[in-house]
């Protein structure tokens, strides 16, 4: 059992060095803002749209939703890793770029404290930071009436990481709350820089550095009722409060002269309320809707407050034909999902709409109640649109996700 734990925790630390390190994206709209906030799921919920709060599962992970802790079995041990691949694509209607990316995307411990309470802790991204491009602006003075041509180049890199550590309770035999507390850390630079091809006029560069670490807390609450013989569903609902990040930030205007400008501590990441269902069916079919509202209207970024409410639907599905069946395709589960919203800030004036939809298979690697399971999904997505002078964005993703069920917390009988 100690070799065992201490095996873990080596991994944990690895993959926590290795995310922290690793964030790689490749957008032009993670110019704005924090960046790409990462939404979504874990290994089951990713391939199925990222349904969040009413997701309940003895076999997978769910810290979007910490009153899902308690579904795990009492003699049970859980992690879970995921990982994923790319292929993104830009257009203006002009002009295309295509990237590869790859990242780590989470990773989660999850095991029983008591047959009433379990504990989940893990590691996941916040938002991603990730663009580079420059363009060419010709135009006409009104000084001289000569035409002036000025290059305009932007790049950024970045994100901020979220380590939570996350308990849940039976309170009733149909009735969990839980709650995490997530730690955000990491940092983001943006830099961009105007060059005139006359040499009278001074070039000017814009950097902007944000460092940011703080505390913040979400809540949740599950309820399963039953319709009938082999029918039931869930219902959740989570909250997670406004947190005032501690940050150390600074835009530096550098033009015919330099400007310094330092905004600690004026940064905030937003309130958010979440509801879904569930729908289990004879313990194969599950159905599930989920709607998401964060307010980012109310929080502060360089102290200001630039940004839009975001209002976010996702609805899924899973199959598993017999889990105990002879045909290995009959233990696989087949999974669908489709979500849609909006990004939370505005482009040229103009909201982007957001939609991914999502497909995937979970195989399972034995027999038994709590099997391993190697999750692959697809997913492909689009944002914005190439009209009035915006990016339409389109990607391809590959991602696979490894749960390990283990028994831990069985007494051995001597013989």
């Amino acid at each position: 059992m100690i070799k065992r734990v201490a095996f873990i925790g080596i991994m944990v630390a690895g993959v926590f060095i290795n995310t922290s390190a690793q964030n790689n994206i490749s957008s032009p709209y993670t110019r704005y803002g924090y960046g790409s906030i990462v939404e979504g799921g874990y290994g089951q919920t990713s391939q199925m749209g990222g349904l969040m709060s009413g997701m309940r599962s003895a076999y997978f992970t769910n810290p979007s939703n910490p009153a899902s802790y308690t579904a795990i079995d009492s003699l049970n041990f859980r992690i879970e890793v995921g990982a994923s691949c790319s292929m993104d694509s830009y257009t203006d209607g002009k002009d295309s770029h295509k990237g590869l990316t790859g990242n780590m995307e989470y990773l989660a411990m999850q095991f029983p404290v008591k047959k009433w309470m379990a504990l989940s802790l893990g590691l996941r991204p916040y938002s991603r930071v990730g663009y580079e491009n420059s363009f060419q602006v010709t135009e006409r003075t009104n000084l001289t009436q000569d035409t002036l041509s000025a290059g305009h180049t932007y790049e950024g890199e970045g994100g901020i990481n979220q380590v939570y550590l996350g308990m849940g309770f039976k309170i009733f035999q149909n009735l969990s709350v839980g709650a995490n507390l997530m730690y955000h850390f990491g940092s983001i630079e943006h830099n961009s820089a105007i060059i005139f091809d006359k040499g009278y006029i001074y070039p000017s560069s814009q950097k902007q550095k944000i460092r940011v670490n703080d505390f913040c807390v979400n809540l949740g609450a599950q309820g399963s009722f039953k319709l009938g013989e082999e029918r039931f569903v869930t219902i959740g609902a989570t909250y997670q409060f406004k947190s005032e990040l501690k940050a150390e930030a600074s835009k530096t205007i550098i033009a015919s002269d330099t400007t310094v400008l330092n905004y600690d501590n004026k940064f905030d990441t937003p309130a958010s309320l979440g509801i879904g269902f569930v729908y289990h069916f004879n313990r194969r079919v599950l159905a599930g809707f989920d709607y998401k509202r964060t307010a980012w209207s109310d929080i502060r970024f360089f102290d200001e407050k630039p940004f839009e409410d975001v209002n976010r639907f996702a609805w899924g599905v899973q199959y598993q034909p017999d889990k105990n069946g002879r045909k290995y395709y009959q233990r696989m589960y087949y999974r669908c999902g489709l979500n849609v919203s909006k990004s939370y800030y505005k482009v040229n004036k103009e909201e982007l709409g957001k939609m991914a939809v999502d497909a995937g298979f979970g195989f399972p690697l034995k027999k038994g109640l709590n099997p391993t399971v190697i999750n692959v999904g697809l997913e492909y997505g689009k944002t914005g649109s190439s009209d009035d002078g915006l990016i339409k964005e389109r990607y391809f993703k590959g991602t696979i996700n490894v749960t390990i069920n283990e028994r831990w917390f069985v007494k051995r009988k001597l013989e």
